[in-house]
């Protein structure tokens, strides 16, 4: 009778390539999986197991083999966003395949080893399976962190400005200043759309956002939102630029467009500290093209393949959730938001809408009479 130890030690290599080649025959889940990532971990674990049961620890528990860190990496695998059944599935067939390759050998292994290698297998699947759980879970901790730390850095600007104006008003002796109540007005149309955009990216998956078109001119949204922000470009030194149609009609939700032009204006000004940012509508046969154009510093590729997440890790409340919800109100509407960017030389924002934007009804909306609601109705904490 063989050793089912020493048969996994000297022939790993060999189990391994027949494993990957029935792997890649029942065709694997994720296709960006290099060979070497895949066949790399199970060679470990194939000789962890066989060093074992040589070395006589077949009378052991084989849960205790993978509490070693080094012997099982599965955080790597999520990294390589490799779900969790497609790992159970790979495992699955390390154990059909091994007990196929010992037919064909004719090799008569003990009983026992064989079951402690099936156990061995079946704890590494379960082990994987509560790393996986632990890593997500602290993942998704980390990403609601930031996200809350990311909607507190947005706040504050606007928050700064309220009471810096709340302060001067109460100080004065005289009547208000007409101009410092209209930024006042202003700073607080920004907060309530910022905090609105918010609630929806939160509530809402893009198919199920709740649009309601109106027949408008975007000329005078885009005149609204340029007269919200020009306080913030004059006091940088930038030139605001607008040119609009203003006979030009079209049929969209208000607020899902302002949502996405007041936070493309928001982020131009934002990450630009010298020249301009320039706002164009442009119209076509089916859609309108707005355009927010910037002299800023450019964004790399690299970072553009990252850009419409809701929060960068390491810039909490920066680009990120803005365009989050600048992304999420355009497909809301059956449009896109489209980046031409390089470094050095600025970037400009496309966002194309149709012309007449479909109206979306039902499930969402009840959704939201339910929250709001919810929220409205008194509770104890």
């Amino acid at each position: 009778m063989t050793s089912l130890g020493e048969l996994l030690c000297n022939h790993t290599d060999e189990l391994v390539q027949r494993w990957y080649a029935r792997w890649l025959q029942e065709g694997p889940a994720i296709h960006g999986m290099t060979e070497a990532a895949i066949k790399d971990h199970l060679a470990v674990q194939l000789r962890v197991i066989g060093d074992t049961l040589r070395e006589g620890g077949a009378s052991e528990s084989p849960r205790k083999l993978w509490e070693q860190p080094g012997r099982l990496d599965p955080e790597q695998r999520v990294r390589d966003a490799e779900p969790i059944e497609e790992v159970v599935r790979e495992y699955a067939y390390v154990i059909e395949e091994v007990r196929l390759w010992l037919e064909e050998r004719d090799e008569q292994v003990s009983v026992h080893e064989y079951s402690f290698f099936s156990i061995a297998i079946f704890e590494l699947a379960a082990e994987s399976a509560r790393r996986f759980a632990k890593y997500q879970g602290e993942q998704v901790a980390r990403e609601r962190s930031e996200y809350v730390a990311g909607i507190a850095h947005q706040l504050r600007t606007p928050l700064s400005t309220l009471s810096l104006y709340v302060q001067q008003l109460e100080g004065g002796k005289r009547a208000p200043d007409t101009r410092a109540v209209e930024r006042l007005r202003r700073t607080v149309n920004r907060l309530s759309r910022l905090v609105d955009g918010i609630l929806r990216l939160e509530r809402f998956k893009p198919d199920e956002l709740p649009v309601h078109p109106e027949s408008l001119a975007p000329a005078q949204v885009i005149d609204q939102l340029v007269a919200d922000y020009e306080h913030d470009a004059s006091r940088k030194g930038l030139r605001l630029d607008v040119s609009t149609n203003w006979s030009a009609r079209m049929t969209v939700d208000r607020d899902l467009l302002v949502d996405a032009l007041g936070n493309l204006i928001q982020n131009a000004i934002k990450y630009t500290e010298k020249g301009f940012v320039r706002v164009t509508m442009e119209e076509q046969e089916n859609e309108v093209v707005f355009k927010v154009e910037d002299s800023g510093p450019g964004i790399s590729p690299e970072r553009q393949r990252e850009l419409f997440r809701p929060v960068q890790p390491g810039q909490p409340g920066g680009v990120g959730l803005g365009l989050s919800i600048a992304f999420r109100s355009a497909a809301a509407q059956g449009g896109t938001l489209e980046l031409e960017s390089e470094p050095g030389r600025g970037s400009t924002f496309r966002l194309c809408l149709p012309r007449v934007v479909r109206a979306r009804e039902g499930q969402a909306e009840e959704f939201e009479e339910t929250s709001l609601e919810e929220d409205a109705s008194p509770s104890v904490h």
